[in-house]
């Protein structure tokens, strides 16, 4: 999946470049300078600076192989913190692991990060699926059921803003317009193939404050899921419904 350069104008300052430079590793794997300067459109020479700032802090890592770098030690601690303080413990898991285990198939809590998706917790089924949605991989907002669920409950606006900034228009644009009336009305969305081949999804919006912030769902292979449809969908509605009074703070 091509990536989507979300940052090609950061702010001057150093503490918003060190920022930017965190952000684009986190849609790279082991990226080098030159990979980070162009998704920041920041010159190597900064990047160079912001990189050393957080290796000294311990966020960032240089690899095993020279001029390549990742995420620190430092992170690991920062993503706990994250899954006590934000996620309420374990509320989250608890949820996703029993959605899991009453459809026996994988399921997932993703939340918007401006105009992309984050999986930030996952629950494994009793069979092994194949799919995108790890814990921390981020992709664009535009395809799949999990974004229909969260762009469907977004401003008019936001939406229009998150398809230009994707390049979808035209006639592309208005089909998804027009299903997501349709989500609205159902409460979900269902989606096969939109991100990963042979993959069918169903997902349902996490509201906070009658806002939307994120989205529950399950995910199985095509195959499955005509026979799956009737006893999945009310399952991944009734998961997100419980999440969201919890009033996650995501």
């Amino acid at each position: 999946m091509s990536e989507v350069i979300s940052a090609a104008n950061p702010p001057m300052g150093s503490f918003d470049r060190v920022a930017n430079v965190l952000v684009a590793m986190s849609r790279m794997d082991a990226p080098r300078v030159a990979q980070i300067g162009a998704y920041t459109g920041l010159p190597a020479s900064a990047v160079y600076r912001c990189l050393t700032s957080l290796v000294e802090a311990g966020l960032v890592e240089e690899g095993p192989t020279r001029g390549r770098y990742h995420a620190g030690v430092a992170t690991v601690a920062l993503a706990e913190r994250y899954r006590h303080s934000v996620l309420s413990g374990d509320v989250t898991s608890r949820t996703l692991h029993a959605l899991a285990a009453h459809t026996r198939e994988f399921a997932a809590l993703l939340v918007r990060r401006g105009d992309d998706i984050v999986c930030i917790d996952a629950a494994d089924g009793f069979r092994v699926l194949r799919c995108t949605f790890v814990v921390g991989e981020v992709v664009p907002m535009v395809a799949g059921a999990s974004a229909s669920a969260i762009l469907a409950y977004l401003p008019d606006d936001e939406v229009e803003g998150v398809l230009a900034r994707n390049s979808v228009a035209g006639g592309d644009a208005a089909a998804l317009r027009a299903s997501y009336a349709e989500v609205r009305e159902r409460g979900f969305a269902m989606s096969a193939g939109e991100v990963d081949e042979g993959v069918w999804g169903v997902a349902a919006p996490v509201f906070r404050e009658g806002m939307v912030i994120g989205a529950v769902a399950t995910m199985a292979p095509v195959i499955r899921a005509s026979r799956l449809a009737r006893a999945v969908v009310p399952a991944t509605v009734l998961a997100a419904k419980a999440l969201s009074e919890q009033g996650l703070r995501l």
